[in-house]
C-alpha cells in the first residue's frame, strides 16, 4: 500500500486511512509538525488513497501517478521564491469548481503552505468558505502559526513528530542499503527528522562534517585567538564548498539553452530566471550549512551535558564517541555546558536573519571559549 512507504506517524495513517475507508474525508486538512518528518510524502499517500479505488493498494496506476506527480486531478502547489503567487491560488479557486478530469475528487497540497501572502489567504479562505463537494484540501507547514486563523479554523488538523529512532533506523537499514550501526548513528544524529536521515545517507559528506565540526569542538580548550579564526575559517570552506558546488549545477543547466532551440530572448529570460534562482538556493543552502553546523556542536555539548548527569550511552547522539565525550565531561561544568548550548541557539537564530556565515561561525567558537574555558 502507499502508507506502507510512510516511516513513523502511526496515529496520523490510522486516522487518514479510517476517513477514506469510512468516506468521512474532510475537505480540508492541516498536516503539521517539524520540518522534513515526512508530512507531505503522508499528504501524498493521503491523496493516493482518497483517489485509488483500493484506498491506496499503491501498485495501480492511480497510485503511481499520485506518487509520480502526474495525476491530472491531484495538484501540488509550491512556493515560487518567497511565496505562493496570489495568481496561482487564484487559478486554484478556479480550477475547483471545474470536474475531476478522472477520479471523483480532486486533491489541491499545499506545501509550505505559511508561504500564502495575505491577498493569497484571502483568496483561498472563499473556497474553504464555501467547498465544492468533489474537492480536498491538504495544507503542509511547519509553522501553523504563520497561516490565517481563519483558514486554520476550517481545516482538520493532523499533528506530526519526529520518527522515532528504533523505526527510523529499521527503514534506513530496508531502503538504503547500509549497516544497522550506521543508520542508528544517522538516526540519533538527524533527531528522528526523516528527510534529513535521507540526505545523510545520501551524502556521506556530512557525517565528515560531524567529526570536523566535533575536533573544533575539541580544540577549543588549547586554541589561541588566531587558531580560533582559523578553526572557524575552516568550518566555514566547508559550508561554501557546498555552496559553491550549486553554482556548476547552474552553469551546465545555463549552458544547455544554447543549444540553438531557443531564440535568444528566450534564452536570455531564461538564463536570468536561472541565476534569480541560483542566488536564492545558494542563500538557502548556506543558511543550511550554518545552522547544521551549529546543530552539531549544539548535540556535542548535549551529549557531554546527558554523560555528566549519569545517563547511558543509548541516549547520546553521538554515542560512537563515548570515550572522547567522557574526556570533555571531566573538565566542564554543567553551568557551563547549559550556557554554551543557549549560546549556539542564539547563533542559530541569527543565521535564519541572515548573519554572514563566516562571522556566525567566528562569534559561536570565540563565545563557546570563553563561556566554557575562560
Amino acid at each position: 500500500m502507499l502508507w506502507d512507504d510512510v516511516v513513523g506517524h502511526a496515529a496520523a495513517k490510522q486516522s487518514l486511512l479510517a476517513a477514506v475507508e469510512h468516506e468521512r474525508v474532510n475537505h480540508a486538512y492541516i498536516f503539521t509538525g517539524p520540518p522534513a518528518v515526512g508530512k507531505f510524502m503522508v499528504a501524498r499517500a493521503f491523496a493516493g488513497a482518497i483517489l485509488c479505488p483500493d484506498n491506496g493498494c499503491g501498485v495501480c496506476n492511480t497510485c503511481r501517478r499520485v506518487l509520480e506527480d502526474k495525476h491530472p486531478d491531484v495538484a501540488v502547489i509550491r512556493p515560487a521564491g518567497k511565496n505562493i503567487p496570489v495568481d496561482t491560488i487564484r487559478e486554484v479557486r478556479s480550477d475547483a469548481f471545474k470536474k475531476p478530469a478522472e477520479a471523483d475528487r480532486k486533491v489541491y497540497i499545499f506545501k509550505n503552505a505559511e508561504k500564502m501572502w495575505e491577498e493569497g489567504a484571502s483568496t483561498l479562505l472563499k473556497v474553504l468558505e464555501e467547498p465544492p463537494a468533489n474537492v480536498v484540501f491538504i495544507l503542509v507547514t511547519a509553522s501553523p502559526g504563520a497561516v490565517l486563523q481563519t483558514i486554520r479554523s476550517r481545516c482538520q488538523e493532523v499533528r506530526f513528530a519526529n520518527v522515532p529512532t528504533e523505526e527510523l533506523t529499521r527503514y534506513l537499514v530496508e531502503n538504503r542499503s547500509i549497516t544497522e550501526e550506521k543508520a542508528a548513528l544517522v538516526s540519533r544524529l538527524t533527531g528522528g527528522v526523516l528527510g534529513r536521515a535521507l540526505d545523510w545517507c545520501d551524502e556521506p559528506w556530512r557525517l565528515e562534517r560531524r567529526d570536523t565540526v566535533i575536533r573544533t569542538a575539541r580544540a577549543l580548550r588549547r586554541s589561541d585567538l588566531n587558531r580560533t579564526l582559523e578553526l572557524a575559517a575552516e568550518l566555514n570552506k566547508d559550508v561554501r564548498s557546498q555552496v559553491d558546488g550549486l553554482a556548476a549545477f547552474y552553469e551546465e543547466k545555463k549552458e544547455a539553452l544554447a543549444d540553438g532551440s531557443l531564440d535568444d530572448a528566450t534564452v536570455s529570460r531564461m538564463r536570468k530566471g536561472l541565476d534569480e534562482q541560483q542566488k536564492r538556493e545558494q542563500l538557502k543552502q548556506e543558511i543550511r550549512g550554518i545552522k547544521e553546523v551549529l546543530s552539531m556542536l549544539a548535540w556535542w555539548y548535549r551529549d557531554i551535558l546527558i554523560f555528566k548527569e549519569g545517563s547511558d550511552g543509548e541516549l547520546l547522539a553521538n554515542n560512537d564517541m563515548q570515550a572522547e565525550i567522557a574526556d570533555e565531561a571531566d573538565s566542564l561544568p554543567v553551568q557551563k555546558l547549559l550556557k554554551g548550548i543557549e549560546l549556539l541557539s542564539e547563533n542559530m537564530r541569527a543565521a535564519e536573519q541572515n548573519v554572514p556565515g563566516q562571522l556566525n561561525i567566528e562569534s559561536a567558537l570565540l563565545g563557546l571559549q570563553e563561556v566554557l574555558y575562560a
